[in-house]
């Protein structure tokens, strides 16, 4: 390969004249066969370094992603660019999935997109060695960590179809992650758990000098959203703990004359896409959501981003406010806390993280609920409802869902969230026994049937999009509903209905205890409360934000950032008077003797506290040594202000 290709295609391709920091040297590893790991920051050019070896490179790229529309963003940009890109997801029936893989196989793509799962799939191992493959590609790569651990176990598998992957020479394909979020011990998971060797690790720092920091404990919330959106100009995102709160902040937001929608997983896909293309094209000025929106969007002029709930972790926290200034113009990043605020994303891991015992019941009560009885293995998928097995098994609805989750991961079921416009379908009479239940309406009605679902759905259950049957049939979504349900009563098929639920597909009989794994289940509560506490600790922080995220993050950065809500001090007292000198005098008493902030003016309250130290800090008495382990030293100027107090007669 000519040394000036990777900088041609990205001219050719991109129109763009130059690489950004940090591209050219993982792209010139990944061209040469070398594993690699990518961290450049939000709006950095993640994508670029495996799209354009791709380019450049005989064969397939594989890129792993971790959501179905992250991903069909990304196929759908690059054909706009002209490149032929293939997307394999869990929605294409087996003949689809078989004709991607041989299309791929002949050359017709340049890249194909996949989930993890997808990847440990009987149909794409028995594909893979046939393939040519220019390199593996994990995008959003932190996920192997913040995930893998818990509830996408196929992100720690992926190395295992390394020796599948060849290149034209024969060579063992590179892989290659990339991210924007990763602390150091995340770093050193993915490099574990992808097993690369030798890589290049490329790390472009994770400051954004354009964004402004702030957090601001407040009684009245909503006074304080619609002051950064009355300050701050331009497109907005406001982030919600709950579906619910995302639509009640939009709906907030509507009554002070700001044009916002909100945005989750409750609603319909069709729904969920216009409000993003609204947004997009300037025609909603603040999306409110929760954590499902996001991930891969690209707007660069994005003025605010609210956090109207503490993030599970300052990961998802970094990479949500980081969809902020993404065109290198100022920025604010702004966390707006109620007192009890960090109840909730407690609350959500005690929720998220049952115990053994907890396990144990929602695996009996789901069973009994489906009349699965001990050593039976129902042949057809079974539909669940959390909230049903919550009540029968005493557990709260989160706690339900996690343990069937959980139960998933450990090969007793196969969970699924059904989808509104798809159906699961299996014909029990072959096709022209179909044909010839009857005559006129239902004859067509029959023939349509035929012509719409995959041949895979006369011998197995099979999903099949319900917007091409209507069509196909030629009626209304009830009346075709109605129309299945009428050859279900005759025995010519067997149909599951979108469900509020999940559909369980059993992999096992039943047994008279579940396959629990205590040590998993404590070990994923604990890592869930760690992040919890690190986003706390930044929320309470009472040195600069930046300083903070930074170190979070394996940087160093002064301590006073001129920008931040600390370092402007909006929250030090407006003045110092005399009846404030003995609990100076004793702020610097307590850090001289090591004790924890939180002991320190016991008899006070926090916020006034922390207003002292942080007028200590801006004075030069105290400093802060660690902002993650929130220590303080005295310093000299600190010391000798409490030597004459201590010297001075009461």
């Amino acid at each position: 390969m000519p040394a000036d290709a990777p900088l041609r295609a990205l001219r050719q391709t991109w129109g763009y004249d130059g690489f950004r920091p940090g591209q050219r040297e993982a792209i010139d590893a990944v061209c040469a066969g070398r594993d690699a790991l990518a961290v450049l920051p939000t709006g950095g050019g993640k994508s670029l370094v495996y799209q354009v070896p791709a380019l450049t490179q005989p064969g397939v790229a594989l890129v792993v992603s971790p959501l179905i529309a992250l991903m069909r963003d990304q196929v759908d940009a690059l054909a706009r660019l002209g490149v032929r890109a293939g997307l394999s997801h869990s929605g294409l029936t087996s003949r689809q999935q078989d004709q991607l893989w041989t299309d791929a196989e002949h050359g017709l793509y340049r890249l194909v997109y996949l989930t993890p799962e997808r990847l440990q799939t009987d149909l794409f191992r028995a594909c893979a060695p046939r393939l040519t493959v220019s390199l593996l590609a994990v995008d959003e790569a932190h996920c192997i960590s913040e995930w893998g651990h818990d509830f996408r176990p196929a992100y720690r598998e992926i190395a295992s179809v390394r020796p599948l992957l060849t290149t034209e020479a024969g060579r063992p394909s590179p892989i290659v992650a990339v991210t924007a979020t990763a602390t150091p011990e995340v770093r050193r998971d993915i490099l574990a758990q992808l097993d690369l060797r030798d890589p290049e690790v490329v790390v472009r720092g994770f400051d954004r000098p354009n964004l402004v920091w702030s957090v601001h404990h407040v009684e009245n919330k909503a006074q304080q959203v619609h002051d950064v959106f009355e300050g701050v100009p331009g497109a907005g995102l406001v982030y919600a703990g709950t579906r619910r709160a995302a639509e009640e902040w939009a709906e907030t937001l509507r009554r002070d004359r700001v044009s916002a929608e909100a945005y989750h997983a409750g609603l319909d896909a069709d729904t969920r896409t216009a409000v993003q293309r609204r947004w997009l094209a300037g025609q909603t000025r603040v999306v409110c959501a929760t954590s499902a929106f996001g991930m891969g969007i690209d707007k660069p002029d994005v003025r605010a981003v609210v956090h109207t709930a503490l993030p599970p972790t300052l990961e998802s926290y970094y990479q949500e406010a980081g969809r902020a200034g993404r065109d290198g113009e100022r920025a604010y990043c702004a966390l707006v806390l109620a007192p009890s605020d960090d109840a909730l994303p407690r609350s959500m891991v005690e929720g998220a993280h049952p115990t053994s015992a907890q396990v144990q019941a929602v695996y009996t009560a789901t069973a009994s609920l489906a009349g699965v009885g001990i050593g039976a293995m129902p042949e057809a998928p079974t539909p669940v409802d959390p909230a049903r097995v919550a009540a029968v098994a005493s557990v709260s609805v989160p706690q339900a869902r996690a343990a069937i989750e959980h139960l998933a991961r450990q090969g007793v079921w196969d969970a699924r969230e059904p989808r509104p416009d798809r159906i699961l379908l299996r014909a029990t009479a072959s096709a022209s026994m179909l044909r010839s239940m009857g005559e006129g309406a239902l004859a067509r009605f029959v023939d349509g049937v035929i012509r719409a679902i995959p041949s895979e759905a006369f011998s197995e259950w099979t999903s099949v999009w319900l917007p091409r049957l209507t069509e196909a049939v030629g009626l209304d979504r009830d009346r075709t509903m109605a129309g299945l349900e009428f050859l279900r009563a005759r025995g010519a098929l067997e149909v599951l209905a979108p469900t509020d639920g999940l559909v369980l597909t059993w992999l096992a009989p039943r047994a008279d205890r579940a396959p629990v794994d205590a040590s998993v289940l404590r070990a994923s509560r604990k890592r869930a409360e760690t992040g919890v506490d690190r986003v706390v600790a930044y929320a309470q922080s009472v040195g600069c934000r930046r300083q903070f995220l930074l170190a979070y993050f394996g940087e160093s950065a002064p301590s006073y950032c001129g920008r931040c809500d600390v370092c402007l001090g909006r929250h030090r007292p407006a003045e110092i008077t005399p009846s404030d000198e003995d609990a100076l005098y004793s702020l610097l008493a307590a850090a001289e003797a090591g004790r924890s902030r939180s002991e320190w003016l016991p008899d006070d309250t926090p916020r006034r506290r922390d207003s002292l130290v942080s007028w200590l800090l801006t004075k030069g008495h105290l400093d802060l040594t660690d902002p993650l382990a929130d220590t303080y030293a005295v310093t000299p100027k600190g010391l000798k202000a409490l030597r004459q107090s201590r010297e001075t007669p009461a």
